[in-house]
């Protein structure tokens, strides 16, 4: 376990938002039979998530999040030093998404700007490198944005399309140098299951495969282009490796659940979640789960979480565990204060960069 302790760097502000689009699973009747579409939802616990639509990306639901934080906090885009965007889908393949998020949100040059291609672990390790830098730069204020679209890389004959929603999200991180606000951290990746979750077409690596849907060995059609999971080493991982990190990095940090007040985990499905809250030992009440409403939302499924249990409420500042695990693989596990009054209620837009239509 790679471990840190900063101290000094708080969280600040957290924001979301969805498009508007919004499917309800039921609606999947006409594409797979009705029995398999029970069953899915009775597994995987989503009765609904949010799609995307048109030209819309993962980065312009990450900037209206930004927007509304930023806004809403009274914070001119100049305060902020660092900005860090964090997608496995990206707008481009080059350059980096980060800069059209930064000439949108009007983010001054005078700043560190860059990609982090992540998924579900996204949250954890985002703020980590983010509070990691903060802390040692000339600026006050980080900005760490996040989206996922992941609906766009499910084979539309995938019963996975059930499962995955689109969402954006925004983190304000600020330097007080106050020895008693700490972030604390541990984090693990194994390159060697790489291709356990993967997209194996559009890079470079297989740049000109064939877009024309096959069927698989697990029964179901996807091409090279279609997000591919070995879900059997995924479940097995998500409730061996993630519960070990938790247990490794509480007697590392002589804690337990019991001396947190919530537990904020990404949201893979139902079946994994309760897994891995029963080899946790943590009582469901403790963990909430918007799996049911949103789906799988990868990197975005922890704020999101967040803003959904406390944005249209505050009960004060919360310490909170949060955990990840997902696409590398990789998975981290963080201790953190929050106060409630900084987590903003998530919010639905169809808005569009058009600018970033380049040559349309």
């Amino acid at each position: 376990m790679l471990s840190s302790k900063i101290k000094g760097v708080k969280i600040a502000g957290i924001s979301s938002a969805l498009p508007k689009n919004k499917v309800d699973n039921t609606e999947y009747a006409s594409v797979f039979d009705e029995e398999t579409v029970r069953k899915t939802i009775e597994q995987t616990g989503v009765k609904s998530t949010y799609h995307s639509v048109g030209n819309q990306t993962a980065s312009d639901l990450a900037y209206i999040a930004a927007k509304n934080l930023l806004e809403t906090k009274g914070i001119d885009p100049s305060e902020i030093g660092i900005l860090i965007y964090i997608c496995a889908h990206h707008d481009y393949i080059a350059p980096a998404t980060a800069f059209v998020l930064q000439k949108e949100l009007g983010i001054p040059e005078n700043s560190m700007v860059f990609d982090i291609n992540l998924g579900c672990s996204g949250f954890v390790y985002g703020l980590q490198v983010g509070a990691s830098l903060l802390l040692h730069a000339n600026t006050k204020k980080a900005l760490i944005l996040l989206g996922d679209s992941s609906s766009r890389v499910v084979s539309p004959k995938d019963t996975s399309r059930l499962l995955f929603g689109d969402s954006g999200a925004a983190l304000l991180l600020e330097k007080t140098l106050d020895e008693s606000d700490v972030l604390t951290f541990g984090l693990k990746s194994d390159g060697t299951r790489f291709n356990e979750i993967y997209v194996p077409a559009g890079g470079f690596r297989h740049m000109n495969r064939s877009h024309e849907l096959r069927m698989e060995e697990d029964g179901r059609e996807r091409s090279d282009y279609h997000s591919h999971m070995n879900g059997t080493n995924v479940f097995v991982f998500s409730v061996t490796d993630v519960p070990q990190l938790v247990r490794e990095f509480m007697s590392e940090n002589g804690t337990t659940l019991d001396d947190v007040d919530m537990l904020f985990m990404h949201q893979p499905n139902l079946f994994i979640i309760k897994n891995l809250l029963k080899k946790l030992k943590c009582p469901a009440e403790k963990a909430p789960m918007t799996i049911d409403k949103y789906g799988n939302t990868s990197a975005v499924s922890i704020p999101i979480t967040m803003c959904d249990s406390y944005g249209e409420r505050s009960e004060g500042k919360k310490k909170v565990m949060l955990l990840g695990f997902g696409i590398g693989l990789s998975w981290g596990v963080s201790l953190a204060d929050v106060d409630t009054n900084d987590i903003l209620p998530v919010v639905l837009t169809d808005y569009c960069f058009e600018d970033g239509l380049i040559n349309d």
